[in-house]
């Protein structure tokens, strides 16, 4: 196989063409995630991207895109944004991961939302997990029932706290896409003080995370968008949610709702009525992103395995990251382990780096 290292604003239209073919042939990458519009948009907000572009002879067979980090240490599109990644290969392609970091001069790859596709990195895979959905192709009603008779009373329940939200705060208005400053705003203030109180960075605080939501959100095209759902009750913004829509397929990636409504669960509502006019707005998957939140569960009706782990080869980078990774099991395990809980929120810092 050969591999050729490009930059995305490199890569020919041809070579986009084939991304394209690989990405829509097949529904291994039918999330917004693997899209063209996603790439390109992470690559005009951050410098370290690159593309490794796959071929066998004179046919493109694949394509392999990650940042590159200190050290030569990869880590996916997105990085930490990222809901699903890995390559994106032809049908019964098959990779050696060694050798194609070898080849992109990386020290590792790091992954987390890795799809399972059988193509080489099923020794590399520490953990497996599961992204949650709603599969909303026969149509609400369907959906609702399935879950009904899955035992979950999920639908039903938040119904209750939606009659008593209109009846004490105001009438609802919901807006699958809309172009709300007001409320983009509020979706980032919520998510900030969210991830603050789980002592979690907060990602809004690095400037390349909002300018990327700005390249999202400013696009418009047939095949990808980045819609803004907003429910209102009354006066109040209620809940929001930012996600990426393609080929029918909508990942939420930035949800948060009012706190002041907490009693309501107002983003569940959201997700409900999302659900009730997806056929209407050409959605016919509600992808949730993984996650144990107990409302992701209570909704979904299928799921998507995900993988998470690393692949490396010697170097400096390596070395030094396994000697701190060795250091700090040890300190975990001894008498000093109540501080490696200081130190995760650097990691997780560094991570958005």
């Amino acid at each position: 196989m050969n591999i050729e290292l490009k930059r995305p604003s490199e890569l020919s239209d041809s070579d986009w063409s084939h991304w394209q073919a690989i990405q829509e042939g097949t529904d291994v990458y039918e999330s917004p995630y693997f899209r063209t519009e996603f790439v390109r948009a992470v690559a005009r907000v951050r410098s370290d991207v690159e593309v490794a572009v796959l071929s066998e002879g004179d046919t493109t067979v694949g394509f392999f895109p990650f940042q590159r980090g200190r050290l030569n240490l990869g880590k996916p599109i997105g990085g930490k944004l990222s809901d699903y990644h890995g390559p994106l290969v032809r049908p019964g392609t098959q990779l050696d991961p060694p050798a194609m970091l070898e080849a992109c001069r990386l020290a590792s790859w790091d992954f987390d939302h890795l799809v399972c596709t059988g193509n080489g990195f099923e020794s590399f895979v520490k953990l497996k997990a599961k992204s949650p959905q709603l599969d909303l192709t026969e149509g609400f009603t369907a959906y609702a029932h399935g879950r009904k008779e899955a035992g979950s009373d999920a639908v039903h329940r938040q119904s209750q706290k939606t009659r008593k939200l209109t009846r004490e705060v105001g009438p609802l208005k919901f807006d699958v896409h809309v172009d709300d400053a007001e409320a983009c705003g509020l979706l980032c203030r919520w998510k900030s003080d969210q991830l603050l109180q789980s002592s979690l960075p907060d990602v809004f605080a690095f400037p390349w995370v909002g300018q990327l939501l700005d390249e999202l959100r400013s696009h418009r095209g047939a095949d990808f968008t980045a819609p803004l759902t907003v429910l209102r009750a009354g006066e109040k913004v209620a809940a929001v949610c930012l996600s990426l829509l393609s080929r029918g397929v909508l990942h939420a990636w930035f949800a948060a709702y009012n706190p002041e409504l907490s009693t309501y669960s107002p983003g569940m509502t959201l997700f409900i009525r999302l659900a009730e006019e997806a056929q209407q707005a050409g959605i016919c998957k509600i992808d949730l992103g993984r996650g144990e939140e107990h409302y992701k569960w209570r909704l979904a009706s299928g799921s998507v395995p995900v993988a998470e782990g690393s692949v490396s080869r010697p170097s400096v980078g390596t070395l030094l990251r396994t000697t701190w990774r060795k250091t700090r099991d040890w300190v975990a395990q001894s008498p000093l382990a109540p501080t490696t809980r200081l130190l995760k929120p650097i990691r997780e810092w560094m991570a958005y780096q």
